[in-house]
């Protein structure tokens, strides 16, 4: 299962801590379309050949979101964007700025009730058991699969592989659910798993079952789950 945007989230929104952050640096209105572009430089920064592996190592990951926050800086019309690119970094890589997404701990809650074995299998850097852990979300996951770790990024096939082997897990029985459809969806068929898609836009082409949030998740996989042996307390 993947974490960012799946099982946690930043909060308040990334947008929206953005530009309470650019309010610090001087900036009181924004371009009117500053979303338009932040969810552009996103889209070109993520799907860039530089952002392969940036979340193996601390020095990979500092290097790929400060030149990030830059390019949202400049955007802002900041004509020197390093110090609120700073600001954004350390924001974003401490424990405070995230949470739980809105039904998560039921759903997880009810795998494991389900007799499931949840496993993480995320990209990022090495600290997200100890945000897991403080979220007192550890307990529902039977291993973690982070691509600091294991030293390979989804939608790589080698992250898949070796999440298999420290799940212990026959990929006929296993299925990855996440956000992207490239690291996530696309990521898991490639590698002979099959996959949910969590898209609150729930399209139309979808190459697999989707979901507008991890709530949904339950319901979904239940009828395919032979029921306990024996009574559930």
């Amino acid at each position: 299962m993947d974490i960012g945007e799946t099982v946690v989230h930043i909060h308040p929104p990334f947008l929206e801590t953005v530009l309470a952050i650019a309010a610090d640096f001087g900036i009181k209105h924004p371009p009117d379309d500053f979303e338009q572009r932040a969810t552009e430089i996103w889209r070109r920064d993520v799907n860039a050949s530089r952002s392969r592996g940036h979340s193996i190592t601390t020095s990979a990951s500092s290097r790929y979101w400060h030149t990030h926050y830059a390019r949202l800086g400049a955007a802002l019309g900041l004509s020197d964007p390093r110090d609120f690119s700073h600001a954004l970094y350390q924001r974003f890589s401490s424990f405070e700025a995230y949470q739980p997404m809105p039904g998560a701990v039921d759903a997880l809650r009810a795998l494991n009730r389900l007799g499931l074995q949840v496993v993480v299998a995320s990209n990022w850097e090495g600290w997200l058991g100890r945000l897991l852990a403080l979220l007192d979300l550890e307990r529902f996951f039977a291993a973690q699969v982070v691509s600091a770790d294991v030293g390979a990024e989804k939608p790589d096939r080698l992250f898949f592989e070796r999440g298999l082997a420290i799940a212990r897990a026959d990929r006929r029985r296993v299925l990855h659910v996440g956000d992207g459809l490239d690291a996530d969806v696309n990521g898991a068929l490639n590698a002979g798993i099959d996959a949910v898609w969590v898209n609150p836009s729930v399209p139309a082409d979808s190459p697999v079952p989707v979901i507008a949030s991890i709530a949904e998740l339950p319901n979904l996989i239940q009828p395919h789950v032979a029921p306990a042996p024996w009574p559930l307390p």
